[in-house]
Order: structure tokens, then sequence, then C-alpha cells
């Protein structure tokens, strides 16, 4: 479902609802925010009702508006991946002269009939920042307003925030800027016509010229994948303005594809950079950037493919390092007990075990699972199949339990050298907000599920993707799943390694593959 969105001269056409309210500026939608957002989804009244999660996100704040790292298309893409419903944009010259009092009364209360709000531990508001964390939670909770503070999620001891995103970024540190966004930084901009002498030159190019407000990434040339389609390529991009031809006012990116020659003018393509390899510099002529464009695209390759070195453990996530049967078994207890009050606690029990058996493991299209059972059970009037699948997508997240050995096992992969990374099958906004919620996603270096890359295991595109993310070779990659085909069989489908790992206690057990019951098992095997 698409996320609405609202300027703030459209406020009073909000629909009348209750709402969950994040609040924030949110101009990077990083590790840190995706935590304030996601704690505001999913969040039931005191009378059960479901709660609309909405994000004010103060715009055109001083200190925050030194560059974008996000497309408003990008922006809205991922928004979707934390089950936000609404986002309200508040530009800052409105309301900063409100008082704290005025703000919680005003807007919060009154205009957007907020039941919880969620912030981040430094949260200011009102006129000069006067408002804190300790202000906000005494004017709201005599108004009935509960207010959820996110604690400061640190990532090499030090607070994520846009700053030292921008920071990365600006430095060339993409494999920091990609730690603390928890994605790689991308450059997803109009392919825009050049003076097409890449084409001339047997180098047809992409440029994307960067807007006056976007952050520019440091001068120079990166190792880089681009997304075009469903497809991925390797490729080489410089970014700046280009000294040996002339030079352009405005920096851009500009991208070689090498063997690509398909006509990408106009459209909105994704670059992502994954390593910076040198400054941008000016060459004595034109042979001799040739020379080192093909020098560059060479060294991308080797960065990508992973000649560098470089070891890693990439991991399913359901049933591998979470529980899914016992969080799944949670949630279904949760919907029959807000969705069938017609029968008592020992019948709703039984049906929570049968929902968890035809389950099936998950291996169902919860599309028209839930539509059969409305069909068969005595369902409140008015449930709709629709309307579980809804909430099914923001309560199951909240209900996943890891594996205890889960965190010490990562741990200790990391304290060896590895670099971690999840590759998981599903729903785009379910399995990101188990990420979320479960905090895995600031335990590994890449995380990537099928929803969101539009395909799926065991294809082994999949997997490579994961291994060029990381800049490690497939084969010094060691894939952990509890599924034979769809982990197993796609991993060495891949080139890489692979271990078994037998959560569920299944009869069939893949050939050649050393098999474990519990992920600390691995640890032994390394």
């Amino acid at each position: 479902m698409a996320v609405k969105r609202y300027t703030w001269k459209q406020r009073n056409a909000l629909p009348a609802v209750r709402r969950a309210v994040a609040l924030g500026v949110f101009d990077g939608l990083h590790i840190g925010h995706r935590a304030v957002l996601a704690a505001a989804c999913g969040v039931i009244d005191t009378d059960s009702a479901m709660l609309t999660a909405t994000a004010l996100c103060m715009v055109g704040v001083p200190k925050h508006d030194a560059g974008r790292l996000l497309t408003a298309q990008r922006e809205e893409q991922l928004l979707e991946t934390l089950g936000t419903d609404e986002w309200i944009e508040m530009p800052f010259k409105d309301v900063c002269e409100l008082s704290p009092e005025r703000f919680v009364r005003d807007i919060l209360r009154d205009l957007l009939q907020a039941r919880v709000v969620c912030c981040g531990y430094n949260y200011r508001f009102g006129k000069n920042g006067s408002g804190t964390v300790q202000t906000l939670r005494e004017l709201c909770e005599p108004l009935g307003i509960r207010v959820t503070v996110v604690d400061a999620v640190q990532r090499d001891g030090e607070a994520i925030s846009s700053t030292r995103v921008r920071q990365a970024v600006t430095a060339g540190n993409m494999a920091l800027a990609a730690r603390l966004l928890g994605r790689p930084f991308s450059v997803e901009l109009a392919v825009s016509n050049g003076d097409r002498r890449g084409r001339r030159w047997g180098m047809p190019t992409l440029n994307q010229v960067f807007p006056a407000e976007y952050a520019v990434p440091r001068y120079g040339v990166y190792a880089s994948l681009v997304v075009i389609g469903e497809h991925p390529y390797h490729a080489v991009t410089n970014v700046g303005v280009h000294p040996t031809v002339g030079g352009v006012r405005v920096p851009q990116a500009e991208t070689w594809i090498q063997g690509f020659d398909g006509d990408l003018y106009g459209q909105t393509v994704q670059v992502l950079l994954i390593r910076f390899l040198r400054e941008e510099r000016c060459f004595a002529d034109v042979e001799a950037l040739k020379a080192q464009i093909a020098a560059d695209a060479a060294g991308a390759q080797a960065v990508l493919g992973g000649q560098h070195g470089g070891k890693a453990v990439i991991f399913d996530f359901d049933d591998t390092l979470q529980d899914r049967t016992q969080a799944f078994l949670t949630v279904a207890r949760l919907l029959l007990s807000r969705h069938m009050h017609a029968v008592d606690t020992e019948q709703r029990e039984q049906y929570a075990q049968q929902l968890c058996r035809e389950n099936a493991g998950g291996y169902v299209d919860h599309g028209t699972f839930f539509h059969s059972f409305v069909e068969r059970w005595p369902f409140d009037e008015g449930v709709t199949g629709e309307r579980l699948l809804w909430e099914y997508h923001r309560l199951f997240p909240l209900c996943s339990v890891l594996y205890t050995e889960t965190p010490t096992v990562l741990a200790e992969l990391r304290r060896r050298g590895y670099h971690i990374g999840i590759i998981t099958n599903g729903n785009s906004l379910l399995q990101n907000r188990k990420l979320d919620v479960t905090g895995l996603r600031l335990d590994t270096d890449v995380a990537l599920i099928s929803g969101d890359e539009g395909i799926h295991k065991p294809h082994p595109e999949l997997f490579r993707r994961a291994a060029a993310r990381l800049c490690v070779a497939p084969e010094n990659c060691v894939f952990v799943g509890d599924h034979p085909v769809n982990d197993i069989q796609g991993a060495v489908s891949a080139g890489m390694k692979a271990i078994f790992v037998n959560t569920r206690g299944l009869v069939q057990h893949p050939d050649g593959v050393p098999e474990v019951s519990r992920p600390a098992d691995i640890l032994n095997m390394l």
C-alpha cells in the first residue's frame, strides 16, 4: 500500500483517524531514523484499535539542509518498507515560533489526534528548541498521549546521524555510509543527454547531474553497481566535473558499464557506489583518459569480484537466525484474540495451532492464506482477509524471536574478521521490518530482500549481488540456511560454500553439504 503524502498546506484535509506519530527530520532514512519510524508502526491503542502510522517530518531545518541523501521517489520506496501509512512535511519556518505547549496541543492532539508519539533520544521541538524529550513526556501524558523514546542507535561506538552519513559520503567512505544507512549509498537520478563523447570513444556512459540540493560524493572514481530493470551490472563511476574535456559547472556522475550499449536517456537509473578507487584528475589528453577509464573498469571489477581478498558468512533469516514457527504462533494468537470474540480461549488456541500448521513454515501465498480462514472460521463480523493480511505485515515483525545464540554468533564472526550478510525471500515490508525490529540490520554489512531486488532464492543472481556488495568473491562466502533448495542449492549455484542448518528437523538433507542443528555449530566449521 502506497504511503499517503501530505504537504503542510493540506493539513486540514487529513482524515480524522487516531495516529501513532513519529517525530523527526528523517532526511536520510538511515538506521537511526528507521528505528524511530518503525516504533510508530503496528501500535495498538488501549481499545485494541490499530493506530495509523504517521511520520511528521520537519523540513527546511537550517542545519539539516546541507545536502539531500535521497530523491523523493526513493524516499517513498523506503517508507513503504517501514509500514508508514502517512508522510506529512512540516516546514520549519511555519512552526519554529510555536511554544512546546502549543506544538503538543495544537498539532499533536488537535490536528493529528495522536495517541502515541515516537521520537529519538535527542529530539528537540518548540521555539528555540526549548522542548526536550522530558518536556514532551510532561506535556503529552496529561493529554493521554503515550511517548516512546528510541535510544541512540550506535555504530562503531558513535550514534548514527545524517551528519555522519554526509561526512562519510563527502569523504568517499562508501563502506561506512552503507553501514550507517543500512543500504549502499545510491545515485538515483535521470540519465541526461551529454555530448556523447563516450559513445564516440566506444565507451558510452550514463550521465546523471546532481541537483543543487543533493549531497555530492567525494570527487573521484568508484566501483559501482548499476541496476537496469531487474539486472545489476558491474560498472565504474566518475563523480566530478570532467576537467580533462573542458569541465562542467555542475558536478555529475558519469558511469561506464563495459559491454552495455542501451539507450537510457530520460530514465531514472540506480547507481550504487560501493568503493572509492581514486581521486578525479586532469589527464594530458583524451587517449590517456580513455586508457585510465579502461584501467579503472578493471580495478572496479577486481574490487566487486573480491579479488582483493576478504571473507564473508551470509545467512538466511527465518528458521536460521530466528524461530519463525514460534513467532508465527505468537502473531496468530494475537490476530485471533483481536478478531475472534465468539469463541473461548481454548478454541482460539486450537485455531492458532492449526494456522501455524497450515502456514507450512511460511511457504504459502499469504494473499490468499488469510482469506481461506475468514471463510471457514467464526471471525467477528466485518473481518476480511485483507484486514488480517494488513495487520499481519505490521504485527508479525513485533513477534520475531531470534535464537538466543544469534547475537553471540554474529559477534564472534565479526571478531574473526568476517563480513556478515543476510539474504531472505519474502515480502519487502515484512522482512525489512523484521530486520529493523530485531536489530539485525545493525549486525550486518549487507541485507538483501527478494521483495526489494525483484528476484528470489534460489536464483544464484541474488547470492552474487550480495557478494559484490560485500566485495567478497563468491568462493570466499559461506551461506548458512535451512532450506535445501532456496538456500543451499541457490548458494552452491552461485559458487558459494554452504552449511545446512536443520533447525526444523527436516528429513530431506542436501547431498554433500555439511549439516548442523543450530547456528552456533557453524563456528567450529569455519
